[in-house]
């Protein structure tokens, strides 16, 4: 079943914080109990670009089902959001625009929570004009303090040519994370490749094993990394749902947010079920129209909230008018993957 917009998650409601226009809102459960969602380039007014840039910040919910509305009580910063992690905010794009070069901005990727820690994968980006939507690098960060604080880690991976490393989902099972990344451009020769770490070695990135296939040993964990899923795809959301493994994504081909879900990590994952379809701008500004279930014009993202089920599965989408700035916003929209996992676990 499609998802439909429920509403609006930014804008006027998280205002007091000094955050209007901002976008992505990758959510996790603290160790607290408490959500946290975090954004990429955040403004205090409501149109990208505008005064009081930042990124990446945090908010919070108490732990309430998401059906009855994300309703933000508090920030990481206190009463404005801060900028949770140094951001070099250069907009120079030197040496040159199409390698890696000087930081544009900071964006979080996803993240986790393992004991008293949180994790969060962070991607410096060096300009949103490449071709290639060249990043520097992804790194990880920690706080202890249920996002009030951050220290960034050593752990580090460098954007190469052809790199899959880049673009970063997680979830943990059993003593280990499962890693899913890209590149990060939404490039059709780009897939999806899985890896794994122990937790207690998610700041080695020696300790990371790849899911690879040879022609001598099929598939198998410590083999190079093998696409698991064909390109193009944007951002990811990898959640274990009622013990069914959901991964939820912007597919730039199909101009949609998609969802696929597999009884195993590293099994065969289902087809893509489109969640929430792409459009163009019109009257009811492009976000589902008077009932929710129409089209949404320059979505993005799709996050899954982490209090989802089977069969009521809640997604952060982002939109954002290009053309004119605003709105630049986050977006709750409301479906299932029950008839998708009623396929994969039967």
């Amino acid at each position: 079943m499609a998802a439909r917009i429920v509403g609006q998650v930014t804008g006027d409601a998280t205002r007091r914080w000094g955050v209007r226009g901002t976008d992505l809102g990758v959510p996790v459960e603290l160790a607290d109990g408490r959500i946290g969602y975090f954004f990429g380039d955040t403004f205090a007014s409501a149109h990208a670009g505008g005064r009081g840039w930042r990124s990446p910040v945090m908010l919070r919910t108490d732990r309430v089902p998401p059906a009855a509305g994300i309703a933000f009580t508090s920030a990481a910063g206190g009463r404005r959001a801060a900028q949770i992690l140094p951001n070099q905010r250069d907009t120079r794009e030197v040496p040159a625009v199409e390698a890696p070069g000087s930081e544009f901005t900071v964006i979080p990727s996803d993240a986790i929570t393992i004991g008293a820690r949180t994790y969060l994968s962070v991607v410096s980006v060096h300009s949103w004009r490449a071709a290639d939507w060249m990043s520097n690098f992804t790194y990880l960060a920690w706080s202890d303090d249920c996002g009030e604080t951050w220290a960034r880690s050593p752990a580090r991976w460098d954007n190469t040519p052809g790199a899959l490393d880049q673009h970063w989902t997680m979830e943990r099972r059993d003593g280990y994370v499962y890693v899913m990344s890209s590149a990060f451009g939404r490039r059709e020769r780009d897939g999806v490749i899985l890896r794994r770490v122990r937790e207690d070695a998610l700041l080695d990135p020696a300790a990371y094993e790849p899911w690879g296939w040879t022609r001598e040993h099929g598939w198998r964990w410590g083999t190079p990394a093998t696409p698991i899923l064909p390109g193009p795809v944007g951002e990811m959301s990898l959640r274990l749902v009622d013990g069914v493994w959901v991964l939820a994504y912007f597919d730039p081909a199909a101009y949609a947010i998609v969802t696929r879900v597999a009884d195993r990590v590293d099994g065969v994952w289902s087809p893509p079920a489109v969640q929430v379809h792409g459009g163009a701008w019109d009257d009811h500004g492009g976000a589902g129209g008077r009932d929710g279930t129409g089209p949404v014009a320059q979505l993005y993202g799709g996050y899954v909230h982490p209090l989802s089920t089977l069969d009521d599965l809640h997604l952060l989408v982002s939109q954002w008018n290009t053309t004119r700035g605003a709105p630049y916003r986050v977006l709750h929209a409301r479906g299932s993957v029950a008839d998708q996992a009623a396929e994969v676990i039967r």
